[in-house]
């Protein structure tokens, strides 16, 4: 009787074993198949496509691929003797038409003040005309000027924001053309994250959401906050013209699938200051929500993460 006892123990036991398993495989599979996450997700960053605005020989880099820069640091200059001497001979026109618009303005002061009885009517309009040729002269030597000082102060290109430079294709020596682009800068605390995701797992999704990214190949886990989605996508496979919109690439076009739509994650500013770099993949999981509750950093999160390594 005790033996009898004990196998229906063992047997009770293995069933509650058995039951429990399934019950937690069918919430991983009901957790992996319905709620809104996605492994095809990269960071992402403001970027700023930096090109000169003047032509000419690159004479000084001081800065170096993916180098840290701040707002207002000099990355490259261009021929600044050219640009210099090229002020100097328009405020050297400015000086001339200067002195010439004085001469003129006196000389129909004079004439004005003799009036008719000393000369013509058509002299004195005459010397007038003289005089508005001589201002317009002097007005078109300042503009040039203006321009000339601009040009001077950009053959200077500054940072435009605090970021890294990144993908440097200058030196000095170069000879570079205005609105060539010669590097680019990341800006720093702009990083994000686009996570693609499913229009099937779009629903009750909302602005302020919290989000575990987990880049690909690591085991860090960060943090963010859902911030936007997108409005409109086109796909790569459309004949149609995009309109701006982002463009996400289909795959198996025999099979109708989800479309994926760009989610816009900002990470915390813990992560903010160490971010991967923009362009590298993650895996994001949508974990809580205002009018949904999860178990952020529950087994079956963790279970999700793992299951990105098997692609």
């Amino acid at each position: 009787m005790k033996n009898f006892s004990i196998k229906i123990i063992r047997y009770a036991i293995t069933l509650i074993l058995v039951v429990l398993a399934v019950i937690a495989i069918f919430r991983a599979w009901a957790f992996y198949t319905e709620s809104p996450w996605t492994r095809d997700a990269k960071f992402t960053a403001d970027v700023v496509s930096i090109a000169p605005d003047v032509t000419g020989l690159i004479t000084d880099v001081p800065v170096i691929d993916n180098q840290l820069v701040t707002k207002g640091q000099v990355l490259f200059k261009i021929d600044q003797p050219r640009y210099q001497q090229a002020l100097d001979e328009a405020s050297a026109d400015v000086a001339y038409y200067q002195a010439l618009a004085a001469e003129k303005k006196r000389e129909a002061g004079r004439r004005v003040k003799l009036g008719v009885q000393a000369m013509s009517q058509e002299e004195i309009d005459q010397a007038n005309n003289v005089l508005q040729t001589a201002q317009h002269q002097l007005a078109k030597a300042q503009a040039a000027r203006d321009l000339a000082v601009l040009d001077l102060e950009r053959t200077v290109v500054v940072a435009p924001a605090d970021g890294w430079v990144t993908n440097l294709t200058v030196h000095p020596g170069n000879y570079i053309n205005r609105g060539s682009t010669a590097v680019a800068l990341v800006k720093k605390n702009s990083f994000y994250i686009l996570a693609y995701l499913e229009e099937t797992k779009l629903p009750g999704l909302k602005k302020g959401d919290r989000a575990e990214i987990t880049p690909l190949g690591s085991n860090r886990i960060m943090h963010g906050t859902v911030d936007s989605v997108a409005a409109a996508v086109t796909n790569s496979s459309s004949s149609a013209a995009t309109n701006g919109l982002a463009t996400i690439d289909s795959n198996l076009e025999w099979v109708r699938l989800a479309q994926r739509v760009p989610v816009k994650i900002v990470l915390d500013d813990k992560d903010q200051q160490h971010p991967y770099p923009a362009g590298t993949t993650a895996t994001v999981v949508i974990t809580g929500s205002h009018d949904r509750k999860r178990d952020e950093g529950s087994p079956f999160l963790r279970l999700l993460h793992r299951l990105r390594e098997f692609g």
